[in-house]
């Protein structure tokens, strides 16, 4: 297949609508030591009268209702749920997870994926983010902007998921696909799988980890793609010459702008708005109704609280260490 083109625009909006409504995601600022915070909304269907493709997919096995299984190979991810009920897999071992667990974490290199529990009401909300590692390619905003993009388009408009080119925007996120489990060392052939097909051979064929259409810090994400020897060549630099909305208005300012004839996929079709409360993040402290200690998935997390709690206790002795030197 050719490479991806989008089939609509969802850069620079902190909330994206994708299926109609059945997902949501509200980006909000990450607290320290996160590279990203989002608010992520699932429903288990869309009622009233929708587009006969959008109805297909929610009635077929591909309904989004998570990710497929993955693994990140450099970063720790939490989750948080606001309300509903999540159910994740980790390493093949499912949990339910509600509000009053607190925040879970996943390791770096476990297998895992997050999907709207059968348990749960009409949708359910939840908080993710991520340690950042650091490296160009990573679990970020430019990432899931791309992937969720894609991940609409592909399904409602393009025929299905194109192999190479969600290995490409995978490897773009620090997300990998394992190989089935009875491949010996399946990480390791799932992450160089990854690497050689979607960003080596991928790239020389043409396929982008990321897109202008979705992507809000562009220039952000034409750095990524310089710094690879496979993706720089994708990468156009006349959006540096563009001119600036004002002179961009003088040059035709009677242009009228029209919606794209896919927009309306990217609205929330639901008869019933999803009723969604305040963001619980304040300065990257939580402030929800539940307030707990973090608990580890398969792993010790490292929550905003308890890292908060540990500068009090530190602070409190660096005081008393500081009046007993007067």
């Amino acid at each position: 297949m050719a490479p991806f083109v989008p089939y609509h625009y969802s850069a620079g909006q902190s909330t994206i609508i994708k299926f109609g409504g059945l997902l949501t995601t509200e980006f909000l600022e990450p607290p320290p030591g996160r590279c990203f915070l989002f608010r992520q909304t699932y429903r288990h269907t869309i009622e009233g009268s929708i587009p006969e493709n959008l109805r297909k997919l929610i009635n077929s096995a591909d309904r989004p209702k998570g990710p497929p299984p993955h693994f990140h190979q450099f970063q720790t991810e939490y989750f948080r749920v606001e309300n509903g009920v999540l159910g994740i897999a980790v390493d093949g071992v499912v949990r339910r997870i509600t509000p009053e667990d607190g925040e879970i974490s996943v390791k770096a290199g476990s297998v895992h994926n997050f999907f709207i529990h059968p348990d749960s009401p009409e949708s359910m909300t939840v908080y993710l983010s991520a340690s950042d590692s650091g490296n160009d390619y990573q679990l970020d905003r430019v990432f899931f902007e791309n992937w969720y993009g894609y991940w609409h388009d592909a399904l409602l408009h393009d025929g299905g998921i194109d192999w190479i080119q969600f290995l490409a925007i995978q490897d773009g996120g620090d997300a990998y696909t394992p190989a089935p489990a009875w491949v010996p060392f399946r990480r390791q052939v799932g992450y160089w799988t990854c690497v050689i097909v979607g960003r080596w051979i991928g790239g020389l064929l043409g396929y982008k980890p990321f897109f202008r259409e979705y992507t809000t810090d562009w220039d952000f994400a034409v750095a990524k793609m310089k710094g690879s020897f496979f993706q720089r060549h994708l990468v156009h630099a006349a959006f540096e010459e563009e001119k600036s909305w004002t002179k961009q208005a003088e040059l035709e300012p009677r242009a009228k702008p029209e919606n794209a004839e896919f927009e309306q996929w990217t609205e929330d079709m639901s008869p019933t708005p999803l009723g969604l409360g305040p963001v619980a993040y304040d300065q990257g402290q939580f402030n929800g109704a539940q307030p707990r200690s973090v608990n580890g998935s398969n792993g010790h997390s490292t929550g905003v609280e308890s890292k908060l709690e540990q500068l009090g206790s530190w602070t409190q002795r660096r005081t008393v260490v500081d009046d007993a030197d007067k």
